[in-house]
């Protein structure tokens, strides 16, 4: 089947010129809601923008639904988000051949949009062939950039597929991820005591001193081959004549391996109450656990399916372990075996962030090839 490339880029360049950070996604979720329904897909959405921490959403995840007509087939579900890592407003698309990227000072939104156009692309190359297939899901979803929560949310009830495809890895098209890190985040709150900085700095506590010391002992990076851990944030102080009584720091922790995460995390709590303590500060560290890790073994139904896939349509396969999360976390974590296909973004989370569009056509060739891959099981 030849993909319709011009529609393809104009179902992206529609998406991406949505200015959608997180919590901010209604306008795209509804304008995808409507193109869906008129492919005779069955939508709602869920209220998981009601419970997110802090402040409410503008809608929730989309949950889309087309019954299949083969008889036995495995129900499959494709997913991407609809948020981007920041806002892009008065977004400018620069088209230089097959790259796509933002001539304007913003991040591009390829993240997830490329993943999401190849998938609605798919949807309506079936819709018009009339090719039977299997049940087939859409978890389109919110809240991704900010900690996986609109699938953390997610009522795993909802999910009718046996196996799951997560569109929201960087290329090679034809690379699986089958194992990802859980993710542990910390906010730390070190008080000390404020003192006028040149009068009676001998009577103040630094909590910037605190948060250094412990920072300059504390193992952080790359820790091992499974393990990672990174200071993000620093706020404190109110001035540079006054001896700081505040400071908070957003850090995070990462493993595929859960007994790592537990040490690494008890180790940078330690730490930073050791430090604090030793200069008379005190330190509240609040510990949240993000999302939990996931591993398929590499001979897993899913991921065979999309391997034969991949190679039906013509694609080199390859596995991956990641080194961060997807909403594929939470899918596993629900008992939904789901694998994260490659799509075609690249310096995701920067402004030189860009896509190709034959990366694109790859990937809704992959997707139609996963789809005719679960209608019609190898022997």
């Amino acid at each position: 089947m030849s993909i319709n490339e011009p529609r393809l880029l104009d179902t992206f360049l529609t998406l991406v010129r949505f200015n959608t950070p997180s919590r901010h996604e209604k306008p795209v979720s509804e304008w995808a809601a409507t193109y869906l329904e008129k492919l005779g897909f069955t939508v709602e959405f869920d209220d998981a923008h009601l419970r997110l921490p802090g402040e409410p959403g503008s809608i929730g995840n989309l949950i889309a639904f087309k019954k299949g007509s083969v008889e036995g087939a495995p129900g499959i579900f494709f997913s991407s988000h609809f948020d981007t890592v920041e806002p892009t407003p008065s977004l400018e698309i620069a088209l230089d051949g097959d790259i796509i990227t933002a001539a304007s000072d913003t991040i591009l939104g390829a993240d997830d949009k490329c993943g999401m156009a190849p998938i609605l692309e798919a949807m309506t190359q079936l819709c018009e062939s009339g090719e039977p297939h299997g049940d087939i899901q859409l978890l389109l979803t919110i809240c991704e950039e900010i900690g996986l929560v609109g699938a953390r949310l997610l009522d795993p009830t909802l999910i009718k597929a046996k196996y799951g495809f997560v569109l929201d890895a960087g290329p090679p098209v034809g690379q699986l991820t089958y194992a990802a890190p859980a993710q542990n985040s910390f906010r730390v709150t070190i008080t000390g005591k404020q003192s006028h900085a040149g009068a009676a700095p001998e009577l103040g506590i630094s909590a910037i001193v605190a948060a250094a010391n412990a920072i300059s002992k504390m193992q952080l990076g790359r820790i091992d081959a499974q393990t990672t851990a990174n200071i993000g944030t620093i706020h404190g102080g109110l001035a540079r004549n006054i001896v700081p009584g505040e400071v908070v720091i957003i850090a995070e922790a990462r493993s595929r391996v859960q007994e790592k995460l537990v040490a690494q995390t008890a180790h940078m709590k330690e730490t930073f109450e050791r430090e604090a303590t030793a200069i008379g500060a005190t330190a509240h560290v609040q510990i949240i656990g993000e999302y939990p890790a996931f591993r398929l073994e590499k001979d897993s139904p899913v991921l065979a399916l999309a391997a034969r896939a991949a190679e039906a349509a013509g694609f080199p396969v390859s596995y991956v372990e990641s080194g961060g999360g997807s909403d594929g976390n939470h899918f596993n974590a629900y008992g939904i075996p789901t694998t994260v296909l490659a799509t075609g973004m690249e310096k995701v989370h920067t402004h030189d962030e860009f896509c190709r569009l034959s990366d694109m056509v790859k990937d809704t060739q992959w997707i139609l090839e996963i789809v005719r891959a679960a209608a019609h099981p190898s022997p």
